[in-house]
């Protein structure tokens, strides 16, 4: 049995005070010791990221809430921030300046809660302001933290609604770097006229940053924060708290990377099965032909069909619809695979218009085009919508080709098409660079052949797809029955992968294998069939 122990600070017990909780607490600012559970050293024992401090605010009725900086907060320190409002769920968070929205997470009309990062320059003001477009009860919290890799803080992230229920799940995540630390969040409506004497209890193990409130008897909330240090890189337990009370409530959990962590991964051993993550309940895919992970928003992956612009956004966790799109102003040919990579505006999708075969237009083409697209923010609540599309045209240096696989390499912004041929006599293609302007026509450059494994199927020789992995020295190219690894010698540049051989991965057993791309951070790939429906989410973890 865990014993929890509370300190009280006078914010805390004015709340407890039946009359000034009835006449409200907030705006309030709290700063808190550490409250223990379970084993209280063993945060500091397994990872070099250090907790400073936290701050907590609330306030009624409101549309900003400034809440201070943690107290030690120094330079290069990253802070974590989350925010919380009540019976709002529409409303629109703005960031202050500096913050980058990781998710957003909501019931259908109680509770919804923030969580952004930031990491402190060499001067910070005394508190930051969030401002929503709807006013609502809100709260929120910032912890700073030490020793966090400034250029790539955040590993991986996850988390989720929970309806009517005392317990706190949060989606399981899978870190790629080792002696990391997980920040836990949990939030909860409340409708106490009082703060409760044992709010929420984080997941075992973890150390309690602060566990307090904002009273209301009907529009209240509580909420908590606490971390853990992490061991080795891979599939972490489940980090679920729970409260006493059977309300709805919101978990979320944020891995930070320790400094000089690498930001990608690799390795050559993958599991020998595959799991099926989830399958896609959005109506708007219809004909999914690729797969590509998103580089703004952690846990999201974009799916697309051949022939609509329809592009949905979904769970890396349970393939659950996060997000969905149209591309305005753009009628496709045959749209075959999607991609993700730098780009003027930050981070964009690539979409591929490279095929020959779709039903919108009967004549061939002899010319083709990749449309870019800036990112959705769907962790700042851009969930739905249309969105823009510049057009890149281009034409081959020989003759028209049928291809379906796009990638884009993460670094250099370059953008790769692979063609398709029944014999598995690929070929690679690239844009020149610079990038011509939106709507000049580009004619490709070759880069080198590509001869696939043949059979006396064909199935297994046509490259349907194809993802360039976040460490950029290798790449996957899947065709319809077989995934393929070519990878670059230790110490060449990427498109040395080309004249590797192909090393055969674990077979994820679709029936028309149309989409691939690796985990945002390399620990894993993604797959999924363009039939038979429904359509499923397919994972091998990587080893």
């Amino acid at each position: 049995m865990t014993l929890k122990v509370f300190r009280l600070n006078a914010t805390r017990l004015a709340c407890a005070l039946p009359l000034l909780a009835l006449l409200g607490c907030g705006p309030v600012e709290t700063q808190e010791a550490p409250l223990e559970s379970g084993s209280p050293s063993q945060a500091q024992a397994l990872t070099t990221i250090g907790y400073r401090s936290s701050t907590t605010a609330s306030g009624k009725s409101i549309t900003s809430l400034a809440i201070n900086t943690p107290a030690g907060t120094v330079q290069g320190d990253v802070l974590l921030a989350r925010i919380i409002n009540r019976n709002n769920v529409a409303a629109v968070l703005t960031p202050p300046t500096g913050w980058t929205v990781l998710r957003s997470d909501q019931s259908a009309s109680q509770i919804k809660a923030w969580v952004l990062y930031k990491v402190a320059g060499a001067s910070e003001p005394a508190s930051y302001s969030f401002t929503i477009d709807l006013a609502s009860y809100m709260a929120g919290s910032v912890s700073a933290f030490s020793g966090v890799d400034t250029a790539n803080p955040i590993d991986t992230q996850s988390g989720q609604k929970n309806g009517l229920t005392a317990s706190f799940i949060t989606p399981a995540i899978t870190t790629t770097s080792a002696d990391g630390l997980a920040v836990w969040f949990g939030s909860q409506i409340w409708t106490g006229a009082a703060c409760p004497a044992s709010p929420i209890v984080p997941p075992t193990g973890f150390t309690e940053a602060f566990d307090t409130c904002l009273v209301s008897s009907s529009t209240g909330l509580i909420f908590d924060a606490a971390y853990l240090g992490l061991g080795a890189a891979g599939a972490q337990p489940a980090f679920n708290g729970s409260s006493p009370y059977a309300e709805t409530n919101i978990a979320q959990v944020v891995a930070l990377r320790p400094a000089g962590a690498p930001t990608c991964t690799v390795g050559d051993t993958y599991a020998s099965t595959y799991t099926t993550v989830g399958t896609v309940a959005s109506t708007a895919i219809v004909e999914p032909s690729g797969l590509a992970a998103s580089r703004l928003t952690p846990g999201v992956i974009y799916v697309h069909n051949e022939d609509t612009t329809a592009v949905v956004a979904i769970s890396t966790a349970n393939a659950s619809t996060l997000g969905t799109f149209n591309v305005a102003d753009v009628t496709p040919a045959d749209w075959e695979d999607v991609a993700t990579g730098p780009c003027p505006a930050g981070q964009c999708i690539y979409m591929g218009d490279i095929g020959r075969a779709s039903a919108n237009f009967p004549t061939p083409p002899s010319t083709f085009a990749v449309y870019r697209i800036p990112e959705p923010n769907i962790g700042a609540g851009q969930t739905s919508g249309s969105l823009t599309a510049e057009k890149f045209p281009f034409q081959y240096p020989d003759s028209p080709k049928d291809a379906e696989t796009i990638m884009v390499h993460p670094t250099t912004g370059d953008i790769y098409v692979i063609t398709k041929s029944s014999t598995g006599a690929s070929k690679v293609y690239k844009f020149p660079q610079p990038l011509p302007a939106p709507g000049t026509m580009s004619t490709l450059v070759f880069v080198s052949n590509l001869q696939l494994p043949t059979t006396t199927d064909p199935n297994f020789s046509y490259a349907t797809a194809g993802a360039i992995h976040p460490c950029a020295n290798r790449f996957l190219l899947r065709t319809y029955r077989v995934v393929y690894e070519f990878r670059a010698p230790a110490g060449s540049g990427f498109e040395a992968a080309f004249a590797a051989a192909p090393v055969t991965l674990t077979d994820t057993v679709e029936g028309q294998g149309e989409a691939i791309e690796y985990e945002a951070n390399g620990a894993s790939y993604f797959t999924m069939s363009e039939s038979p429906s429904p359509f499923k989410l397919k994972r091998v973890v990587r080893q």
